[in-house]
């Protein structure tokens, strides 16, 4: 191999196909990155066993071939150099990195070890790469990234597909969010799967572009997300672990609150001086005033700037105050909070936008947990 690339084109190629080494391989040799030259084209793929992800770097390819490097020293490597013409060359079972006033050597890892990465399966349809990734940004406070077990499905993002709109939903028990964005298929698709968290939130932005995306009809398998540069496929997380009530719920609405998302917030975030992160804020509503409170050695009332009508004259729920700011952070403008009882859940969302729904569980016994 003699491969010589810009390092401002290779750095960044390189620190992303890094991101998705394992921390902990089972196999020395999953944490080495594959490099591949040919055609004008330098290709880095790493696979941890669950997931294979492929960048796409054009180069000088005056020799083709393939070495397989450590990973994460070829990052620490490439990423501090300076900006200029970097070389790789794979000699005697060494990968050599060069550039004007430097030169490194890797002892290459045996390709003979190597595995034979998955073939990018077809994809399914396609959707804006900014959408998908601004979609994910919205939802990924909801999901849980310790679940597993019987509750692997909250450590992942459910995507379905149905009658041209592509819906992003995670849940941890205590709330659900759901985004949803145009999608774009050569025939009518239905589709679902369970993403993995931490392999969206490596990938989701980092598509630019249109995004391919891959899904299953039966949620089972392997998906992949694709781009002009950028490729990842995964084993999708076992669908019947991911919470189905989420589809069930319906909000019965008795009252709402209407204010401005930003206020909503500084309001939440002022109550909160006198406790912790986490701790309960109690809402209470009436047509004449909304306020907050909080605390309970020191406590805290903070009227909103907001209007309240409903059936009841006055209605109070305490809710987690950082779940209330993670609902209310991807709005701007006007909000609803659509309220039940004080038991039940509510439901935040712009009234003018039906791409994002926020729906958050009241705290049942708020004095236990303030």
């Amino acid at each position: 191999m003699h491969v010589t690339i810009p390092q401002q084109e290779l750095a960044p190629a390189v620190a992303w196909a890094a991101k998705q080494l394992p921390a902990k391989p089972l196999n020395p040799v999953l944490a080495g990155m594959r490099l591949h030259a040919a055609d004008g084209r330098l290709q880095l793929s790493v696979w941890d066993g669950t997931t294979a992800a492929h960048a796409d770097v054009n180069a000088d390819t005056a020799g083709p071939g393939t070495v397989i490097a450590p990973g994460q020293m070829l990052q620490h490597i490439v990423g501090a150099l300076r900006k200029g013409e970097v070389t790789f060359t794979d000699a005697s079972g060494e990968l050599e990195i060069s550039t004007p006033g430097a030169h490194f050597a890797l002892s290459a890892l045996d390709d003979r070890d190597y595995p034979v990465l998955p073939s990018m399966p077809d994809a399914t349809g396609s959707v804006d790469g900014a959408e998908f990734a601004a979609a994910f940004k919205r939802v990924k406070t909801a999901m849980d990234p310790k679940a597993d077990g019987a509750f692997a499905g909250m450590g992942g993002i459910r995507l379905r597909i149905d009658a041209g709109v592509l819906s992003l939903t995670a849940t941890d028990r205590y709330r659900i969010a759901t985004a949803t964005l145009p999608w774009t298929s050569d025939q009518p698709v239905t589709a679902m799967g369970v993403f993995p968290g931490k392999t969206l939130a490596d990938n989701a932005a980092a598509i630019d572009g249109r995004l391919h995306l891959t899904l299953p009809a039966d949620g089972t398998g392997t998906a992949a997300l694709s781009g002009a540069r950028r490729q990842v496929s995964t084993m999708l997380i076992d669908p019947t672990l991911f919470p189905h009530k989420v589809d069930q719920l319906a909000i019965t609405k008795s009252g709402r609150i209407v204010g401005d998302a930003g206020d909503f917030a500084e309001a939440v975030r002022a109550a909160m001086a006198v406790t912790e992160p986490g701790k309960p804020v109690w809402i209470n509503a009436s047509p004449d005033r909304v306020t907050l409170r909080a605390g309970r050695d020191a406590r805290s009332v903070i009227e909103v700037d907001a209007q309240y009508e409903g059936d009841h004259d006055e209605f109070e729920a305490a809710f987690n105050s950082v779940y209330l700011l993670d609902g209310l952070a991807p709005l701007g403008g006007v909000v609803h909070l659509e309220l039940s009882t004080p038991k039940t859940p509510a439901l935040i969302h712009d009234p003018g936008d039906d791409t994002y729904r926020y729906v958050v569980v009241p705290i049942r016994d708020p004095h236990k947990s303030a």
